[in-house]
């Protein structure tokens, strides 16, 4: 394919130097020389921290780009380095301790009650070479230096990163900013690699080169379904970590609307049109009493009279965004209710769909997720809710709205079956990165039910190794009966650092 440029979504214009795309040849080089050395736990916490400081060194570079590329606004770009600094440090903090090594020792014992034991000691070791596919709606925190990279190389992995074409050359300011911290650190370059291309060619080299061990990805439905079929049909197959989306239901109880209809409209249009739709987590689906129903609408209808939304990230979403709001547009009974048109650059109009849930339900299609300023309102019986709840697929999240009062633990017992995450009195569109967040959720929502956000988000790049019998100076450090590193272990069911 052709070289191609950065496109700023505000103008709708291609600006900055060609990027060229990576030949099957470049692709198969990076990932053949992409190597990790064995680390202790301090040194790869070390690296971690140095990357975290070039990051922050280059904001004055990195935050002007970005928006450029992004159209979003400076407020939110900087908030989003600063979690990207955040999320590396906190990952940095974890592995210093060496739990993420999560070692084991059950010692040889001749009375085991299920006959003698051998010595047999488990850690958890790094994957290998593992290839990140970088997200277009988060050009820092999901992307070049995001959760997903992050946490790999937190694992002792070596990253192969994909960048995103959207935001070319962000990750090009955000890669050398990598590439500073190794160097400080004094470790190979290669521990991280980066190939770029609009080229679709280029996933699927990456995603079957052999030397590739596992994939992280964070973005599309279509693309996460594409790397799990390309993973899938490889010689040795390999794992894919993929959060795809959902449409993140959320069921509205009549005393919520009784209590603060007007708070609660205006959380509901601000959480479904935050960052003009463009989050997985965005609210794609509100069921609400028929009883309040018109008393929610008619003051939905007036404050989304009075929105609009910046532009979409890229054309490609933008027409996608136009196609789906047409198509329901189309639906009959579907009651449709629009926000304002911005000005120029990629920009479309915030639109709901309304209607019963037995016409929703009807209509597959309105229950799809749409990347952009739209959701679906399904008016229903409250009686309904556990059954509406019971026929959606897997999501991230799921969240009620409701009172003290109301008898919800029904519902909530079926949400918990469906989501990742459920939520109360609060939208979905916020995702606190720290240690209990579960970011990730059933089928289709992801690929598995690992989280991509969170410090558990780094045991997606390791696997657990058994040692039977084996002489200590063989053993891996955390295993061996020093415990040179100095880690609590579970020996013999026991949490010590004997």
């Amino acid at each position: 394919m052709n070289n191609f440029r950065a496109v700023n979504p505000q103008t709708g214009e291609e600006f900055g130097p060609e990027i060229a795309n990576a030949t099957k040849g470049e692709v198969s080089a990076i990932i053949e020389a992409a190597h990790a050395p064995e680390q202790t736990p301090a040194l790869r916490a070390s690296l971690l921290r140095n990357i975290a400081v070039a990051l922050e060194e280059a904001r004055p570079q990195i935050v002007p780009i970005a928006q450029q590329e992004s159209g979003l606004p400076e407020a939110r770009i900087n908030g989003e380095l600063t979690r990207t600094v955040f999320q590396v440090n906190l990952f940095a903090a974890q592995i210093a301790t060496g739990r993420h090594l999560d070692p084991k020792i059950d010692l040889a014992d001749a009375n085991y009650p299920m006959g003698a034991r051998p010595d047999i000691r488990k850690e958890n070791q790094p994957l290998g070479t593992v290839a990140i596919f970088a997200a277009s709606n988060f050009p820092l925190a999901f992307s070049t230096a995001g959760g997903d990279s992050i946490s790999a190389l937190a694992a002792g992995c070596a990253v192969v990163l994909k960048a995103h074409p959207s935001h070319p050359q962000t990750s090009r300011l955000v890669f050398a900013a990598i590439q500073s911290g190794i160097e400080a650190s004094g470790q190979p370059k290669e521990i991280f690699s980066m190939v770029e291309g609009n080229d679709p060619q280029i996933t699927h080299w990456v995603a079957s080169h052999p030397k590739i061990t596992a994939i992280g990805f964070t973005g599309s439905g279509g693309v996460g379904k594409l790397l799990m079929d390309l993973a899938a049909k490889r010689e040795v197959p390999i794992p894919v970590f993929a959060e795809m989306g959902s449409i993140n239901p959320v069921f509205v109880t009549s005393s919520a609307i009784s209590q603060r209809n007007d708070a609660l409209v205006k959380g509901a249009v601000d959480s479904a049109l935050l960052g003009s739709g463009q989050f997985c987590t965005k609210p794609g689906l509100f069921v609400i009493p028929k009883s309040h129903a018109d008393l929610f609408l008619s003051e939905m209808e007036k404050y989304l009279a009075t929105i609009s939304v910046g532009p979409l990230l890229n054309q490609g979403i933008a027409e996608r965004y136009s196609a789906a709001i047409t198509s329901l547009a189309k639906l009959s009974s579907v009651k449709v209710m629009s926000g304002n048109t911005s000005g120029a650059g990629i920009v479309v109009t915030p639109t709901f769909f309304i209607a019963d849930w037995s016409v929703i339900s009807a209509h597959p299609q309105a229950l799809e997720e749409h990347f952009g300023p739209t959701t679906v309102i399904a008016i229903a019986e409250e009686s309904q809710y556990e059954v509406i709840a019971s026929a959606l697929e897997g999501q991230l999240t799921a969240t009620i709205h409701g009172s003290d009062g109301d008898s919800v633990a029904p519902l909530l017992a079926v949400l918990a079956e469906k989501a990742g995450r459920v939520i109360w009195n609060a939208f979905p569109t916020g995702v606190s990165v720290t240690a209990a967040m579960q970011h990730g959720g059933q089928w289709p929502s992801s690929s598995s039910h690992t989280t991509s956000v969170g410090t558990d988000a780094i045991y997606r790049f390791m696997r657990p190794v058994s040692y039977q019998g084996m002489p200590d100076s063989l053993l891996p450090d955390s295993l061996k009966d020093s415990n040179p590193l100095g880690l609590e272990r579970l020996v013999n069911g026991v949490r010590t650092k004997q």
